[in-house]
């Protein structure tokens, strides 16, 4: 530190010790008086210091004394304890924060979030329209009302139209998707992509979907010939994968053939194997520029690569042959080259970029496999531990199915099955993918009827976890029973407590895909096989605090029996 204050300013020096090292190792060192102190270099060490390891550098090396000497206090520390008043300031119910994860203090190691927004919603219920909780040392509000919550997500939608997500196009391609994207760029691809999703090109799909049936019912029966316990997620996870890459992109996986293994690997190595990855996804969300300028990624950059080769090849060989297959691909191959899509009747054209292609062939692709295999997993858990609902519904789907064509199941019979579509809505209700919807306000907003305004830019969770498990709308939440779904019974409940695939103009665009993909899997493994317990599964199920997405502590283990 010599000449520090007198010939040279530490920003300088610190600079110039960086620049001298910079490519010379990962680490360097240099001496605080007669401490040695370690200079990070590296980008990825970084990362791993600031998050992925942040328990081995919990402690900043600081003299504090912040009770005789308030001022020796370092600034940060003080500056975000201070932030942690906000919501007291402002008369606002919160649950008290710990320094510097908020509320978030045990995710990924104790924990999984799932259950600790259930537990924030549970404390907060009933005290206002609006309460409080810390993303780190960032103030969200969280909406406590049915009412607001109606507000924020439809009637008042163009103050809320942002999810506020992490968004690093230049950096990170995959990022720039439409569950992130914002203002004109998420309305303009959100009109052209609807199109996709209609219940005519559901129907076109379905002959894919149920193409992959027998391939499936297949896998279980050999996985059942070698007498080996069944993990049914990862199984499961072959047949999505498959379905996705036929019907989206007109690629033949076969997965569930034991072909192209590394498509199934993605979901594990996609976040990273611990639960820091939902620590990360919510420090993005909360310091996004800081985390531009470290450049931390939200997503693998192995898997991103491999993501962006596999899909950018496919696109250069369809321009190539002029392949015009009807699929979500051709779309966007479509919206790249001209700006619109065939047969669409719009005023706006504008092309896309390749980027902006593979990153909604990307988000299409991982959430609706990984989502969908999850949600059949937990439907044939919950329906092994309930044995007389299960019974009940494969008698639905033989009743319906007998008489047909080879007796199969048909896009039309599927629709007419309503106990299974009780049994998936029920599922959704207890195992929902994402415990929060994000959104932002793009100005301030007055709460109605409240003293409480929202101010621009704040960050907003609408608790979905919370109001599935709210005894004042669902009797016994905790109980898996269909009959809550009823014409009757949901008409006794008020709107939006019901929140799966979200509501208003930003609901998910894939909901009519993932219910005909899980509603058809159910079916077709209830009519050909029995689900029962298997102990190596624990009931009820808790979750494992250390997998970032939803899975059972100790995985999917079930007993299958062919019928």
């Amino acid at each position: 530190m010599q000449g520090v204050g007198t010939k040279c300013h530490s920003y300088d020096l610190f600079r110039d010790i960086y620049n001298e090292f910079k490519e010379k190792d990962v680490i360097a060192g240099l001496y605080n008086f007669d401490q040695l102190v370690y200079m990070i270099i590296d980008l990825e060490l970084v990362k791993n210091i600031l998050v992925r390891d942040f328990n081995y550098f919990f402690n900043r090396k600081m003299y504090v004394n912040e009770e005789g000497e308030p001022l020796t206090g370092h600034l940060f520390s003080l500056r975000a304890r201070r932030k942690f008043n906000f919501f007291k300031e402002r008369g606002i119910p919160y649950v008290e924060p710990s320094f510097p994860l908020g509320n978030f203090q045990g995710v990924g190691s104790k924990y999984h979030s799932f259950d600790v927004f259930r537990d924030i919603y549970d404390k907060l219920k009933g005290k206002d329209v609006i309460a409080g909780v810390y993303s780190f040392t960032q103030p969200v509000y969280l909406i406590m009302d049915v009412e607001l919550v109606k507000n924020v997500l439809i009637r008042d939608f163009n103050t809320f139209i942002n999810r506020g997500g992490f968004v690093n196009e230049k950096d990170e391609p995959l990022t720039g998707h439409l569950f992130s994207l914002k203002d004109d760029k998420w309305r303009f691809l959100r009109n052209k992509l609807s199109p996709a999703f209609t219940s005519g090109k559901m129907k076109a799909m379905y002959y894919t979907i149920s193409d992959k049936g027998k391939d499936y019912v297949d896998l279980v029966d050999n996985v059942l010939k070698e007498g080996k316990a069944i993990n049914i997620k990862e199984i499961t996870n072959c047949y999505t994968v498959d379905v996705v890459a036929s019907v989206a992109f007109g690629m033949e996986s076969n997965t569930m053939k034991g072909e192209h293994p590394e498509l199934l690997n993605i979901f594990k190595e996609l976040f990273g194997p611990d639960g820091t990855s939902f620590l990360k996804f919510f420090f993005l969300n909360a310091f996004p520029n800081f985390s531009k300028t470290i450049k931390l990624r939200v997503f693998s950059k192995d898997i991103s690569d491999f993501f962006i080769n596999v899909i950018s090849r496919n696109i250069e060989n369809r321009e190539k042959t002029n392949d015009n297959r009807q699929d979500f691909l051709n779309m966007l191959i479509q919206l790249k080259n001209k700006g619109s899509i065939d047969g669409e009747f719009s005023t706006e054209n504008r092309k896309i970029t390749l980027n902006d292609a593979l990153a909604q062939a990307f988000v299409f692709y991982f959430a609706s496999a990984d989502a969908s295999s999850t949600t059949i997993s937990f439907a044939l858990a919950e329906l092994a531990h309930h044995s007389e609902i299960q019974e009940r519904l494969r008698t639905e789907i033989l009743e319906k199915t007998k008489g047909k064509e080879n007796d199969e199941i048909s896009y039309e019979t599927l629709q007419e099955m309503t106990y299974l579509g009780q049994v998936v809505n029920e599922t959704l209700r207890m195992y929902t993918m994402g415990s929060i919807l994000l959104r932002q306000a793009n100005e301030d907003y007055k709460i109605p009827n409240s003293k409480h305004v929202i101010p621009k830019g704040a960050d907003v969770f609408v608790p979905m976890i919370g109001l599935h498990f709210d005894d004042r709308y669902w009797k016994n939440p905790y109980k898996f029973d269909p009959e809550r779904f009823t014409p009757e019974e949901i008409a006794k409940r008020p709107n939006h407590v019901y929140l799966p695939f979200g509501d208003g103009m930003r609901n998910c665009i894939g909901m009519r895909y993932a219910l005909l993909t899980v509603k058809f899997a159910l079916a077709t493994i209830l009519r050909n096989f029995k689900v029962t317990p298997n102990p190596k599964m624990k009931y009820p199920i808790k979750f494992n605090p250390k997998n970032p997405l939803m899975e059972p502590d100790g995985g999917f283990w079930l007993n299958i029996e062919r019928i």
